[in-house]
């Protein structure tokens, strides 16, 4: 069943925090000795973003997944992974010029019954649940949305802080934006259109999204290696 986002809000754990779009540019670290070529160094690699709902589930999955894929493929220095959420189920998250925007689960680390799932496949599960900035678009060469709803979060998103706040975004913000499924290989996957969301379901829910990704990152791998040749070659 598909659910709105005040039922989300009030079947999901609560726990939010106001958060603040708008962060400045990163300096040289001098205490930790972080230099100019690190930071070149840095610029060189392939970004990428996986985006669901609250970060908490699918996302961080792909991004563990990602990371355990590229490192097989022994390609882990020439990426930078990371993922983020929508809000949680506040529809109004991205507003960050008032009251009302905030985001469910900051700060919160992924679901204890999908982090356990991705255990048993020796995938690890890390990351700290945030929500999509504005300065992701400049970041990120790739934003993966998990499902359609993603994506149209996403895009409002986008649109609000280009149009009502004037945040800077690069000319093709929107080709950045893509469906996971659209990375799917196997035959068995090729009519899905989304990696559905686990949370209200039972274990075979989870199992099915770690299925479901470790399939479509190493589609997504193959996609950028080949794009890389043929722009090498």
């Amino acid at each position: 069943m598909i659910l709105g986002g005040k039922e989300l809000a009030s079947k999901r754990r609560v726990t939010f925090v106001r958060t603040r779009c708008g962060t400045k540019p990163r300096a040289v670290d001098q205490s930790t000795g972080e230099s100019a070529t690190a930071l070149a160094a840095d610029m060189t690699k392939t970004k990428v973003l996986f985006v669901c709902l609250g970060n908490i589930c699918r996302s961080p999955t792909a991004e563990a997944v990602f990371k355990a894929v590229v490192k097989r493929s022994n390609v882990q220095d020439e990426f930078f992974i990371d993922s983020c959420g929508t809000g949680g189920g506040n529809e109004d998250w991205y507003k960050v010029e008032t009251k009302d925007g905030w985001a469910y689960h900051v700060g919160d680390d992924a679901d204890e019954r999908m982090t356990a799932a991705a255990q048993k496949r020796d995938i690890h599960l890390t990351s700290k649940s945030r929500p999509l900035e504005p300065e992701d678009f400049q970041k990120f060469e790739f934003i993966i949305g998990m499902d359609a709803e993603n994506i149209k979060a996403i895009k409002k998103a986008a649109a609000h802080w280009k149009d009502i706040l004037q945040k800077p975004l690069p000319k093709n913000w929107e080709q950045k934006v893509q469906l996971m499924s659209t990375y799917l290989t196997k035959a068995e996957y090729k009519e899905l259109k989304e990696v559905p969301d686990p949370y209200f379901g039972g274990p075979e829910g989870f199992e099915k999204v770690l299925d479901l990704l470790e399939d479509a990152c190493e589609g997504f791998l193959s996609h950028i290696e080949s794009r890389k040749f043929a722009t090498e070659s």
